[in-house]
């Protein structure tokens, strides 16, 4: 009898066991599947190419206003308009009648002195000599050393009469100081110039290389600066690139020549001047272009999506961090750098291999509250990612880059 009631009492209790279990693994599956459901990010090392885009306009590297320097009238235009000239190249011709008239005039006044000078030196040398016999007075010989040293002098400012005439001679033949593209003329055949005068004949450009001068905020500028070898290591040769209007961008990179350490009281910028090459004169003065400058590079940078970077009541950017074993973890007072098309490039508070949670942050509200509390009275809380994090990969980050300054 007893082992017959064994018999039936063994299939119930292993039934019964097996019930257990099932509720179990139901009970702990259902617990599971209420956690907060969320998507996380992944953060890799990735280099971050730090590039501002400034406005631009383009200066000729070395420009010369032509004037006359002595007046007359235009006799000839010497060059083509709109055309390229080399330095010394006549450009035009004054009439040269009245300076060549003063010119052979000064010289025949040179020749006049020479031939005085020349006999107060005879009359000099004889007088030493009457001198010497007591034929004339000590007087009569001073007076005629005096007249030689005076015609010595004549000669002197007659020669220096001469020069002048020959200057202003030569400058009614006007020459271009440089080599450059020459535009329009202001003057044609015939007209009256005059010494020194406002208006320029022309005007002469250097256009390779050329210059593009760039503005910046004063305070940025120097925040770049300061972050120089800190943040970013900076960049080295050729590191701006220029762009037209119309979005088309020019072959040759350009290379920093300066920065004006003086800043305009006006708009509180500073001045950075570039150059480039412009053998085929594609880059024009007066023009406004679209430089971009690379500052460098922050090596192993990391970046966040900014709808994973949230702001509390203080001001500060924070971010919740989902750690191996499921537990929501809440960061505060987290540094951001700069951004870039949806992205922030963080420099601390977050770390390499941390998932940041950027979906699903309304069903963690209760994070921050716990997070208020002592430690000792935090409650963790934990939550479940969907599917596998979200990565920005080093290709991705360069385009975003390149496009984000367009």
């Amino acid at each position: 009898m007893r082992f017959n009631k064994l018999l039936l009492t063994l299939p119930m209790a292993l039934s019964g066991l097996l019930l257990l279990t099932s509720c179990d693994n139901n009970q702990s599956q259902n617990g599971k599947d209420q956690l907060p459901k969320v998507t996380v990010f992944k953060v890799k090392p990735l280099d971050y190419t730090l590039k501002i885009s400034l406005p631009g306009r383009v200066v000729a590297s070395q420009i010369a206003e032509i004037r006359p320097q002595v007046s007359g009238i235009i006799l000839n235009r010497e060059f083509e308009e709109s055309s390229n000239v080399k330095a010394g190249q006549s450009l035009y011709q004054i009439d040269p009648a009245i300076y060549q008239a003063n010119y052979d005039s000064a010289v025949a006044s040179v020749a006049s002195a020479k031939a005085n000078a020349n006999i107060a030196q005879l009359t000099l040398k004889r007088y030493a000599g009457l001198l010497n016999t007591k034929s004339i007075s000590q007087q009569e010989y001073d007076k005629a050393a005096a007249d030689a040293k005076q015609a010595e002098a004549s000669v002197l400012v007659a020669q220096a009469a001469e020069h002048t005439a020959k200057v202003n001679l030569d400058y009614t033949k006007v020459y271009s100081p440089i080599d450059g593209y020459i535009g329009k003329s202001s003057v044609t055949e015939g007209a009256l110039v005059s010494a020194g005068q406002a208006a320029p004949l022309a005007l002469v450009q250097q256009l390779d290389p050329i210059y593009v001068d760039m503005t910046e905020a004063a305070t940025r500028y120097n925040k770049y600066l300061q972050d120089e070898n800190i943040i970013y290591e900076p960049a080295k040769g050729d590191n701006v690139e220029l762009f037209f209007n119309d979005g088309s961008k020019y072959a040759l990179p350009g290379s920093i020549k300066f920065s004006d350490m003086t800043v305009n009281e006006t708009t509180g910028t500073v001045t950075l001047r570039s150059q480039f090459s412009n053998s085929e004169g594609k880059i024009l003065p007066g023009m406004f272009v679209k430089p971009q400058m690379t500052l460098g590079t922050i090596k192993n940078a990391v970046l966040v999506p900014q709808q994973g970077i949230t702001s509390n009541q203080k001001g500060q950017y924070t971010a919740k961090i989902l750690t191996s074993d499921g537990t929501v973890e809440y960061r505060q007072d987290i540094k951001v750098y700069t951004g870039v098309s949806g992205y922030w490039v963080v420099t601390s508070g977050i770390n390499i291999g941390d998932e940041v949670i950027i979906t699903g942050l309304l069903n963690l509200t209760s994070v921050e509250r716990e997070a208020e509390k002592p430690k000792s009275e935090q409650k963790s809380i934990k939550a479940t990612a969907i599917g596998e994090p979200e990565l920005l990969s080093q290709e991705k980050l360069d385009n975003l880059i390149k496009n984000s300054v367009k």
